[in-house]
């Protein structure tokens, strides 16, 4: 058989194989996300009949892996396999419409496919972008590049555990995703202290969905329902009644966990000076009242808007430094004093947690910090002293579908408490 004969024939045989698989004409960005339905089931991958991947089946070929090395491009990958310049610059071209080739970056995985005989032909060379995104160049005529995504299975699992130190490594051992323990902070963060309501023997009882990328954890895994038994018992149960809101977690009679304010308006911080009619200020050197609360922290530490509302004034004064004063209805308001720098501008809406600054030390101050000040009906109070109101509650009209929802997940965690009963009884 003459040299083109054999060539158009595989040719043929490539332009077969590259239409086995689906095309996918995107563009490979860092991978947002995955935002799945929050009743969603398990999503079944496709069992393949013979070996195959990529979607690209392996009869007749072999595979060889490694990983994109510092400093390599492109063509250096390709060059000693006999895949030329002319070729290269084909493929960068066709590339373009779905993959900047100059994006390729160290440490990525890679395959290259050739034909399993003799001539060992390189058929396809794919670049693995993130664990879910792969580009695919078709390396023989007719050349292609196309981009193709990895199935993401979902489930929902259940675990109870009971608290032995550090929950971290309580979910880790039990092979749950760790990084649940951060996500029970901010969904307890206003009704539960993780530094005094928390103690060994404490239990956490947790529904959650969690996403598999070819057996490997893909994602953030999202908490579904959760049980907290110990001094007091919590609950918590996600719901949104559709995928066009951002899920609100309630308790069981569908009160909003969140609460109308903050606690603080910095995530990590201390006290340094509360409330207090009588202080000796550190300036000024005289005895005066100090209407607010300083939360000492360094430099650039973001301020958090401590709840919904309209920026009413920012802007710098003597005594205040740089500060921002937020209106968040009509009974009240809050103040943020010596900032570094404002991020907000006035008659701006901000939202609860939004940052709309950072610590600095400007006006009346000796180190970094900042002073909140907070606004009930026109009064300057103590906020820490405040019973602050909750979020809105669930409306009446998604009520039912919130009970159905609410009572399967309780099924499911008691479900999960009979089962760690159990093992523990058979461990005894």
């Amino acid at each position: 058989m003459g040299g083109k004969q054999k060539w158009a024939l595989i040719g043929l045989g490539l332009a077969a194989l590259a239409g086995a698989y689906v095309y996918v004409g995107v563009d490979v960005r860092p991978h947002e996300e995955y935002v799945p339905d929050p009743l969603a089931t398990v999503v079944e991958d496709t069992i393949p009949d013979s070996p195959s991947a990529y979607g690209i089946p392996l009869e007749g070929f072999i595979i060889e892996r490694g990983q994109v090395k510092k400093g390599q491009t492109f063509s250096d990958l390709l060059a000693p396999h006999g895949i030329g310049a002319t070729e290269v610059d084909s493929l960068v071209k066709l590339a373009a419409p779905v993959f900047d080739i100059h994006r390729m970056r160290a440490g990525h995985p890679y395959a290259l496919i050739f034909t399993d005989d003799s001539s060992r032909v390189p058929a396809f060379f794919v670049y693995e972008a993130d664990q879910v995104d792969h580009v695919i160049f078709t390396l023989r005529p007719p050349m292609d590049v196309r981009v193709d995504k990895r199935p993401v299975r979902t489930e929902r699992k259940s675990v109870s555990i009971a608290v032995t130190g550090a929950l971290w490594n309580d979910l880790e051992k039990a092979g749950a995703d760790p990084v649940l323990a951060l996500k029970l902070g901010e969904i307890f963060q206003w009704t539960l202290d993780f530094y005094k309501d928390v103690q060994p023997g404490n239990r956490f009882t947790f529904v959650y969905q969690e996403h598999t990328v070819d057996g490997e954890r893909y994602g953030q895994s999202e908490l579904l329902g959760i049980r907290f038994e110990g001094s007091t018992t919590k609950e918590a149960f996600r719901f949104t009644k559709d995928s066009t809101e951002a899920p609100t977690y309630y308790d069981a009679e569908g009160n909003s966990l969140r609460l109308a304010f903050l606690k603080a308006p910095l995530k990590f911080s201390r006290v340094s000076s509360g409330f207090t009619m009588k202080r000796f200020h550190p300036v000024q050197h005289r005895w005066k009242s100090h209407l607010g609360t300083d939360y000492a922290a360094p430099y650039g530490t973001p301020i958090l808007a401590v709840g919904d509302g309209v920026v009413e004034k920012a802007g710098y004064t003597a005594g205040n430094g740089n500060y921002v004063k937020i209106r968040h209805n009509g009974v009240y308001e809050t103040q943020y004093l010596h900032m570094r720098k404002i991020l907000v501008k006035q008659g701006q809406q901000v939202e609860q947690g939004q940052t709309i600054g950072e610590v600095g030390s400007t006006g009346l101050a000796t180190g970094p910090h900042v002073c909140f000040r907070f606004w009930k009906n026109g009064k300057q109070v103590d906020h820490r002293r405040e019973e602050l109101p909750s979020a809105a509650p669930l409306p009446q009209e998604d009520r039912f579908s919130f009970e159905m929802h609410r009572d399967h997940l309780m099924a499911q965690m008691e479900q999960a408490e009979m089962e760690a009963q159990r093992v523990s009884t058979a461990t005894f």
